[in-house]
Order: C-alpha cells, then structure tokens, then sequence
C-alpha cells in the first residue's frame, strides 16, 4: 500500500460544511483524528481503491455540528465527538465502497445532516413541509 500524506483541516465554518454536504462526503463519526486511527482509515479505503496523494481529511467537531445545524436535546452531539469526513473527490471510484462503507460506519455527510434535520424538526414540533 501507498503511503499516503495526510492534510488534516479542522472544518469550523458553514461555507466547509456546506462543502462537504453538497459533495456527500464519506463520513465517519466517532473516530479519534490520530494519525494511528487515520492510517487504519486510509489503510481500509485502499484495500477497495486509491485515494489522493495527499489526502484531505476533514475534521468536524460535535460542538460545530451543534452550533451549525441547531441542534439540541436529545439530538445534539458531545461537543468533542470527532466526525471525520473525505471528499469524495479523493476517492478514485467510491462505487467500491458504497456496500463496504456500512461495515465500518461509513456514512455520506448530506445523509447525517439530513437525518439530524429531521429529528431537530420532530423535537422543534415543525412539519418538513413546514420548513420548505
């Protein structure tokens, strides 16, 4: 395997996260941003493809997410809780993850985001008719 450089950003605006939902990049949620952890990471995806060299990874906290995307109660997350998304951009042929993703808790950001949406309506009382 390649040894991949790795360019950690830590994703703190609503311009990044937009980024990130609007490419669905592949997400991983309570992953620790060591470089042992994401060596294992980067390790996984290429058993399936090739990712960029060097490799941007993208560093969300739970507090960010919270203060972003409003979310609260039962719905928001620890603060510290470390979301680490890829763009998919940086994967060669991400059609040989799609199934292998859920193995390992891969998840696209657009869908997380989504899905929090969906639960901070329900705890808000707002229809998503409403919101559109």
């Amino acid at each position: 395997m390649n040894n991949i450089r790795t360019n950690k950003k830590i994703v703190n605006s609503k311009q990044k996260l937009n980024e990130l939902y609007n490419g669905s990049a592949l997400t991983f949620t309570g992953v620790e941003d060591s470089k042992e952890s994401i060596s294992k990471m980067i390790k996984w995806l290429q058993q399936y493809t090739e990712v960029s060299n060097p490799l941007t990874i993208n560093i969300i906290k739970g507090e960010t997410m919270n203060r972003e995307y409003g979310l609260t109660h039962d719905n928001a997350y620890p603060n510290d809780l470390n979301f680490i998304s890829i763009k998919l951009e940086d994967i060669k042929d991400v059609s040989k993850i799609l199934l292998q993703r859920f193995q390992v808790g891969g998840r696209w950001f657009d869908d997380i985001v989504n899905n929090n949406r969906i639960r901070q309506n329900e705890i808000d009382g707002i229809d998503d008719e409403e919101e559109m």
